[in-house]
C-alpha cells in the first residue's frame, strides 16, 4: 500500500538508526515516500554525533535484544535535546521480548512495529510531531491563539477536544495494524467542596499541582489531558487492559505522597479513577472517554465511605 505524500511533513528530518542494512533501507524508503527527509545510519555510536550535527525533528531507533543498545542511545539523545525531540523505537511485530522491554524499561519512549509498508511508523511519527508542533506554538506569542484549541489555559495540559483527535488516530492505527491502547481517567475527590470552603484560587492551585503530579507519573509517550473541571485523562498507547492496574497503582502511590501547602493549610489530593481499553471497548472516541468516566463513577460508588480524601490541616 503506497503512502500518500503529505506536504506538512516535507521539511521534517528523521534520523533512523538501524544496524540491519536491509531493514534500514526499507524504513528509509517508507519515510521518504511519506515526505520525510531521512538520514539513515547503521551504527548506534554514530547517533549522538549525527544528532548534534543535523538537529533532526525526530529519531527512530531499531530495538532488539539481547543488549537493547537503542535504550541507552535514547537516554543520551533525550539528555541532549532536553526532551524536545520525539524519539521512537522500531521493533519487529513478532518480537514480544523487544516490545515488552521497550515498554517497561525504554525511558517512556513510544514504540512502533516494523512492517513492510512502514505505515504504522509514519502514523505514529506524525502524531508525535503534531504534539511537538502544538507545544512550540504555545511557546510563541503569535501562536497563542492557534494553540488554544490544544491546551488548557489553567493547567497547560491538552484539551478534551485534542485528546479525542488523538484517540481517533490511535483507533485508526489499531484497526490497520492490530494492537491496543488504554484510556485512564481520574477525578479529584471533594474538589468542589474545597472550592466552596476555601475559594476558587485555592482549588485552582490544587488542580494545577495535581496536573503536575499526573504528568510526572506517566510515560513520555503517554498523553495527559484535562477533560472536565476536575477531571484528567491519560491516553496510554500500546497498553492493554492487563497493564492498566500497574498504571493505576503507580498513580495512586504517587498521589499518596503528594502534599500542597496553601496559606498554612496542607492539601492532600487523591483521585477517583477509571479506565477502558481498546479493542475490549469499542465505539467513537467520545464513547470511549465516557466509558472511562462511567467506570470512574462506578469505582467511586463502590469504595466511597466516611473518609475525606482531601485533608486540610491548619
Amino acid at each position: 500500500m503506497a503512502l500518500r505524500h503529505d506536504a506538512k511533513t516535507e521539511q521534517l528530518t528523521v534520523l533512523v538508526v538501524e544496524p540491519r542494512a536491509e531493514d534500514l533501507e526499507r524504513t528509509r524508503v517508507a519515510l521518504a515516500t511519506a515526505g520525510f527527509r531521512v538520514v539513515p545510519v547503521t551504527r548506534f555510536d554514530a547517533a549522538a554525533p549525527l544528532f548534534e550535527a543535523i538537529h533532526p525533528d525526530a529519531v527512530v531507533l531499531a530495538a532488539q535484544g539481547p543488549d537493547f543498545v537503542a535504550v541507552a542511545v535514547a537516554r543520551r539523545l533525550r539528555q541532549m535535546s532536553r526532551g524536545t525531540v520525539p524519539l521512537m523505537y522500531l521493533v519487529d511485530s513478532a518480537d514480544g521480548e523487544a516490545h515488552h522491554f521497550c515498554m517497561t524499561k525504554g525511558m517512556g519512549v513510544d514504540v512502533a512495529s516494523r512492517a513492510d509498508s512502514g505505515e504504522e511508523l509514519v502514523l505514529r511519527l506524525r502524531a508525535q510531531l503534531r504534539l511537538k508542533a502544538s507545544v512550540r506554538r504555545a511557546m510563541l506569542p503569535e501562536g497563542v491563539g492557534a494553540a488554544a484549541a490544544h491546551h488548557d489555559p489553567l493547567t497547560g495540559l491538552y484539551t478534551r477536544a485534542f485528546l479525542l483527535e488523538l484517540l481517533a488516530l490511535e483507533m485508526t492505527r489499531c484497526e490497520r495494524f492490530g494492537g491496543t491502547f488504554s484510556l485512564v481517567v481520574g477525578s479529584l475527590e471533594d474538589f468542589r467542596a474545597l472550592r466552596k470552603e476555601s475559594g476558587p484560587a485555592t482549588a485552582e492551585r490544587l488542580l494545577v499541582y495535581s496536573s503536575v503530579v499526573v504528568n510526572q507519573t506517566v510515560r513520555e509517550a503517554d498523553v495527559v489531558a484535562r477533560v472536565g473541571e476536575e477531571e484528567f485523562a491519560v491516553l496510554l498507547p500500546h497498553t492493554s487492559a492487563e497493564g492498566v492496574p500497574d498504571v493505576l497503582t503507580r498513580v495512586r502511590e504517587r498521589f499518596a505522597l503528594a502534599r500542597l501547602q496553601v496559606a498554612g493549610r496542607m492539601l492532600r489530593p487523591t483521585l477517583a479513577m477509571g479506565a477502558v481499553s481498546y479493542p475490549d471497548r469499542v465505539g467513537t472516541p467520545e464513547q470511549l472517554l465516557n466509558g472511562a468516566l462511567q467506570d470512574l463513577r462506578r469505582n467511586r460508588e463502590q469504595r466511597r465511605g466516611p473518609a475525606v480524601d482531601i485533608e486540610l490541616t491548619v
